[in-house]
């Protein structure tokens, strides 16, 4: 491997390390091999890199490389741990808690979400939900999970029968003045924020969709400086909305829209310096009408770059999570549509497709966790879309006996658990959590929760009794 090779793999694993130690390790592996390399190049690079943190981009990308030292016999021992951190992190991005009623999923789905922020292992963290026990620091992982609400990056949503991609993705919408407008849907809205957190964590300043909004502030704060066309005329704007400005150049009659997807595009453009004048726009995958607006759309997205390059600092790469309780009530291919392929791990960051109704791009990034439950007494589980169960990893959640404290209420639970799953399966054995508390009215309990459940299990089955489960009997049929 050349020098030049190995100074490229150096500077990519340093964009990509994770943590302090994990540079630290490159930066012993760049000295030790720059001295066998004689290659200046390398030790500059990781001298500069010493004490720098930063995240992950993309863990696949981290983990090719990684593989490319190794194949190259250029990994020593100081650098094996490196390689062990990468793999051990969770790539798993599609996750569904499924079980009976009453065994915590919507706990474990908070304390899944807190253990992915404090960087736990992947293998650590699918045991120690599928072993659902009750872990010493839990009020620290509330803590977490509540910094996360607090900071707006998880949703929370309920699949039902007649939830649509219009309510999900994007759908016209009647608005309070009468009219239909396009909005976006809860999982196109989550998806861009974690879009524009990658890409500011990754170009180290302000956001697009944050400049946008700082110049729609001074818009409205009558504090806009004004913005001419390259022509030298004067850019009038009448109307600044969420999805577009409504611009007109002065003395000219007729309005136009300049739309804030294809004005992205062209602030990107500009930022990678492929474009310099507006018949460069033509070059760009926007639509027509955007290229006979260039002279509109060329100042204004300058003025967003000049923006965002003005207050250049290191942004820090979160995640974001949507997640969705009874995901199996929905229907998925209704739902999701033509994302169903994008949400899976190999396909984030890279394909995109034209969503019908805006014609914007959409790309699913990596820092988008989307974690379900699963209800398996249901009876749609049986026909759940095949899409679903290949994109997604399932953790099975099974009912604890140790989390009941009280000696009556677990041994009816062990009772009726021994009797439901000879009869119709582990899949319908109550959850501890019907059976949890300091202080529990088991007479209450069996009359009001459980009797209703046990009737809707047993339904026109007359070979089992009822009263005697409920009493405890070891058979009740």
């Amino acid at each position: 491997m050349s020098e030049e090779e190995l100074s490229i793999i150096l500077k990519n694993l340093y964009e990509n390390a994770k943590t302090n130690e994990q540079v630290a390790s490159i930066h012993l592996f760049g000295i030790e091999y720059a001295d066998t390399l004689k290659g200046k190049n390398i030790k500059n690079i990781a001298e500069k890199a010493t004490g720098k943190e930063s995240y992950y981009s993309e863990i696949n990308k981290g983990m090719r490389l990684k593989k490319l030292l190794e194949n190259n016999n250029l990994l020593s021992g100081k650098t094996k741990n490196l390689k062990q951190d990468v793999t051990h992190q969770l790539t798993t991005k599609n996750i569904i808690l499924y079980g009976p009623p009453g065994v915590g999923k919507t706990h474990n789905y908070q304390r899944l979400i807190s253990m992915i922020e404090e960087g736990k292992g992947q293998k650590e963290i699918f045991d120690t939900i599928t072993d659902n026990e009750i872990k010493q620091k839990t009020e620290l992982g509330k803590a977490n999970f509540q910094k996360i609400e607090d900071e707006k990056r998880v949703e929370f949503i309920s699949f039902h029968q007649s939830y649509s991609y219009e309510d999900f993705i994007e759908g016209f919408r009647p608005t309070e003045k009468g009219n239909i407008e396009l909005e976006d849907g809860i999982f196109k809205r989550i998806v861009e924020e974690a879009r524009e957190n990658l890409k500011a964590s990754q170009n180290k300043y302000m956001s697009f969709s944050e400049a946008y909004e700082e110049l729609r502030n001074l818009y409205f704060e009558d504090n806009f400086e004004q913005l001419k066309t390259v022509r030298g005329i004067n850019i009038i704007i009448q109307d600044f909305s969420e999805r577009s400005l409504r611009v007109l150049s002065e003395g000219a009659k007729n309005e136009q829209y300049v739309k804030k997807s294809d004005l992205e595009i062209v602030v990107e453009a500009i930022l990678e310096g492929k474009i310099t004048k507006p018949s460069d726009i033509k070059t760009l995958n926007v639509k027509k009408d955007t290229i006979s607006l260039a002279g509109y759309y060329l100042p204004i997205a300058k003025k967003i770059v000049s923006m965002m390059q003005k207050t250049q600092t290191i942004i820090e790469k979160k995640n974001f999570y949507i997640v969705i309780d009874e995901i199996n009530r929905g229907n998925i291919s209704k739902i999701f549509g033509e994302l169903i392929t994008l949400i899976e791990e190999d396909k984030r960051d890279i394909y995109e497709v034209t969503l019908p109704y805006s014609k914007d791009k959409f790309m699913i990034p990596s820092n988008l966790y989307i974690i379900a439950t699963m209800n398996s007494t249901d009876k749609s589980i049986a026909t759940i879309d095949i899409a679903l169960r290949r994109r997604f990893t399932f953790l099975k959640m099974k009912p604890n006996n140790n989390l009941v404290k009280n000696v009556e209420a677990r041994n009816l639970m062990e009772s009726l658990n021994t009797e439901i799953k000879g009869k119709l399966g582990e899949d319908f054995m109550l959850g501890h959590s019907y059976f949890m508390g300091e202080t529990i009215d088991l007479d209450f309990l069996k009359e009001y929760k459980i009797r209703p459940l046990l009737e809707e299990y047993f339904y026109s089955d007359e070979s089992v009794n009822i009263d005697k489960l409920l009493r405890g009997n070891s058979d009740a049929s």
